[in-house]
């Protein structure tokens, strides 16, 4: 996913409109089943390092993979969180699943997500609506007072209302 030739094609796939649905989803399921595997595979690294955590040194654990999960997705957020944008529902439920996960490993800082959640809290689909808010009501468990502190990108809002998502 970092090599230059799937990098662009990856990125050409979720930002022109012009791409078929099923591509974009699939592009984005890929991301989606990379991170549960990522997730499983440090559960069990997780299991092993309690049965050796006497031997072992935690900060050896897991380091190189758990900051290629993180490189990979800081070179495709930008494109996660704009395919939330995007006509089709279905694109936007991957998309959000996607940063479901990516909220759930610690990624990448939740403060350049909050707004995008906060917009998707406008869908006109109940199901993604829904799970956009409970993702912010999960960040606002976890980081107590992080929401109300986040500016609102009331732009993002606004583009949903534009392109007429939120008809509901």
């Amino acid at each position: 996913m970092l090599g230059q030739d799937m990098r662009e094609l990856y990125i050409d796939l979720l930002t022109r409109k012009e791409v078929p649905v099923k591509m974009r989803c699939q592009v984005l399921r890929n991301m989606l089943m990379y991170l549960m595997e990522e997730e499983a595979r440090m559960i069990k690294a997780d299991q092993e390092w309690k049965k050796l955590q006497n031997k072992e040194d935690l900060k050896e654990m897991g380091d190189i993979q758990s900051g290629m999960a993180t490189t990979i997705i800081q070179v495709y957020i930008k494109q996660i969180l704009e395919s939330f944008f995007d006509h089709h529902s279905q694109v936007r439920m991957i998309a959000l699943s996607v940063i479901t996960l990516i909220l759930r490993q610690g990624l990448v800082h939740p403060v350049q997500i909050v707004p995008y959640l906060i917009s998707m809290g406008t869908d006109s689909d109940n199901t993604i609506r829904a799970k956009a808010d409970q993702q912010v009501q999960e960040l606002d468990k976890k980081y107590p007072g992080f929401i109300q502190v986040t500016t609102i990108n009331t732009r993002q809002t606004c583009r949903f209302r534009k392109i007429g998502i939120d008809r509901w």
